[in-house]
């Protein structure tokens, strides 16, 4: 029985241990990064016509250009 309680205790040490730093309050306000990012910052989701999504729900592939 002895056997069982620590191994019971050891996974409980380990969750605790995996759950750090849980008690850290969530950061707020804006990124502190140095490095600028990796993509524009102003850059926009592509524009899809009606048309592509038909076109593309009928399995007829990419548009060609």
């Amino acid at each position: 029985m002895e056997h069982a309680k620590k191994r019971k205790e050891h996974k409980i040490d380990k969750a605790v241990d995996m759950s750090f730093p849980a008690s850290d309050a969530p950061a707020h306000g804006n990124p502190t990064g140095t490095e600028p990012p990796r993509r524009p910052a102003d850059r926009k989701a592509p524009r899809v016509t009606k048309e592509e999504i038909e076109q593309a729900q009928r399995g007829g592939g990419h548009k060609q250009r």
